[in-house]
């Protein structure tokens, strides 16, 4: 399996070609989202407003968790000891996902807490807060390895950004911001680390290692989203000319 690529295919079936104990860190936004209510008016810059939560492609909540399961169960075969893993969820459901961590064989070591300082609105007839923050659960297998400390205000579980806005947002529900994900793939990877994203989604995880030197694999099975990826890689390589030489690819 080569390096730097992106492979068009369901993660479970990729995994199959990845050796045991190979990758440095787990980075990855599992298809999650929230449903959102259509034909909202009288909302201003909002076409539409987060509602409630849904599971993408996935009849009920159990169905879904037996799912990441299996997709953490190979992430721990896959990963070195001593690596760490980032998973994002939805607060609905994150005291299920640290059991299925440690389920899977990792140590749940934290919940880091992303507020978003722009969310969608709620609707005010719900009676409901609007939906701010988002979740990452960090874990590892066995003690970490790697942990390149930042100044001490950077090493809080907590961090705060707008959601993607201007160039960095693609058409994509889920998309996290590149200033979200890379202070935690800067903690927990080194240089030429490898990292593995089994969700590529847009490609948030494959940009941020190649901005900060790192090497990827990821699985998308999405058309759609590959062809964004595929345009990211394509604005990076032109963006960075004498970048190491890399190109980025996506392999059907």
């Amino acid at each position: 399996m080569e390096i730097n690529s992106v492979y068009k295919t369901d993660c479970l079936l990729g995994f199959k070609n990845i050796d045991n104990e190979s990758v440095d860190l787990i980075f990855t936004d599992p298809p999650y989202c929230q449903n959102r209510a259509q034909n909202i008016t009288n909302l201003k810059n909002h076409k539409d407003v987060v509602t409630e939560f849904k599971f993408d492609g996935y009849s009920s909540e159990k169905e879904y968790l037996r799912f990441i399961e299996k997709v953490l169960r190979e992430c721990y075969r896959v990963s070195k000891d001593g690596a760490s893993g980032y998973l994002w969820c939805g607060d609905d459901f994150v005291s299920y996902i640290n059991r299925i961590v440690e389920k899977a064989g990792f140590q749940f070591r934290k919940v880091i807490h992303w507020h978003k300082t722009n969310p969608f609105p709620a609707i005010h007839t719900r009676k409901i807060f609007a939906n701010s923050m988002e979740l990452i659960v960090h874990f590892s297998k066995g003690t970490p390895k790697t942990w390149n400390h930042k100044h001490v205000n950077e090493m809080h579980n907590f961090i705060e950004t707008p959601i993607c806005m201007g160039k960095e947002r693609k058409k994509h529900q889920t998309q996290k911001p590149l200033k979200v994900c890379i202070p935690f793939i800067e903690i927990s990877s080194n240089e030429n680390d490898l990292i593995l994203d089994p969700f590529m989604g847009s490609g948030t995880t494959a940009i941020a290692a190649l901005m900060t030197n790192r090497n990827f694999i990821g699985f998308e099975i999405d058309n759609g989203y590959c062809e964004i990826i595929a345009e990211r890689f394509e604005e990076f390589v032109l963006k960075h000319a004498n970048f190491k030489g890399i190109k980025p690819q996506i392999k059907l």
